[in-house]
């Protein structure tokens, strides 16, 4: 076997069919920028809604009787929500916020980002409240036993808060696949149109080494190995492209994010086992796609 001829052909062969090399090269490479940037907002969608179910509770709000006159949650009807959640096994914590530390509360959080909000909403705006924390966040059976109770007011679940974001970031990762689907389909087009239009200039060349006694893949791998050249190029772009995106715009922009726990961030690390892994597949997927496309012009 050859091997420096089929390397020495298949270098060869990209400068011949130049421009759609580079037509190639440039499509994959956003290919599979945009496969890379969907798989890495799945794990930061997962590593969100990890970080947010372990410290996300369940908000009770009590009716107006006892926020106005409950300050330790000693009365009956307050006893009652309480412990029928703590003799719940599936409940970790209860903890009761009368009306004035709930103000508190709102005022500390709301302070600086809202103040108008803040000097426009009164003591009295705001309801007692039992905060749950459940030992499983996405199971809300515990909070059956105390919905219908006529001193409940509202029942507020953040874990619908967490899924409905977790959602957002879910239709951002399935346009990119959508999109990444549109550009790899173009690129095995390419790939296809390459390799056939250089097989067809070199027909004569590969008649005479098949009655010579060249095997079918022997005179199929320099086309094959264009193929995989020009996606490995364009997988090599992807990885310092996505690396660089990472680097200089979506970590200073989610920066504040990051700080504040709101966004889970996604490590460098995560680019150098992402991107290569879909690169090679990308490189496999092209040479098949190469060796199919060369069925009609290389017979047995």
């Amino acid at each position: 076997m050859n091997w420096n001829f089929i390397f020495r052909e298949g270098f060869k062969g990209l400068g011949r069919n130049i421009t759609m090399t580079i037509a190639l090269v440039i499509t994959t490479a956003l290919s599979l920028i945009l496969v890379g940037a969907g798989v890495m907002i799945s794990q930061a969608t997962a590593d969100t809604k990890d970080m947010y179910l372990d410290r996300v509770e369940v908000m009770v709000e009590l009716d107006e009787s006892i926020s106005a006159g409950d300050q330790d949650c000693s009365s009956e009807a307050c006893t009652e929500v309480r412990d029928r959640l703590q003799a719940d096994d599936r409940v970790e914590q209860v903890t009761f916020r009368s009306r004035e530390q709930s103000y508190e509360r709102f005022v500390e959080l709301f302070q600086e980002s809202e103040p108008e909000l803040v000097r426009e909403t009164s003591p009295e705006a705001l309801p007692a409240a039992l905060h749950v924390r459940l030992t499983d966040p996405t199971d809300t059976a515990p909070l059956d036993a105390i919905r219908d109770l006529p001193q409940v007011a509202v029942v507020t679940d953040q874990a619908d808060t967490v899924s409905s974001a977790a959602g957002t970031l879910n239709t951002f990762r399935n346009v990119a696949f959508i999109v990444a689907a549109a550009q790899a389909l173009a690129a095995v087009f390419l790939i296809a149109n390459m390799v056939q239009l250089a097989a067809f200039n070199r027909r004569e060349q590969i008649s005479i080494m098949r009655m010579v006694g060249a095997s079918r893949w022997y005179t199929q791998a320099p086309f094959v190995l264009e193929a995989v050249i020009a996606v490995a190029l364009g997988a090599v772009i992807a990885t310092f492209g996505v690396w660089a995106l990472k680097q200089f715009l979506v970590d200073p922009l989610l920066g504040d994010l990051y700080a504040s726990q709101l966004i889970a961030r996604v490590p460098d690390s995560a680019v150098w086992t992402v991107m290569p892994l879909t690169g090679l597949i990308a490189m496999l997927l092209g040479g098949a796609a190469a060796q199919v496309a060369l069925r009609s012009y290389v017979r047995k």
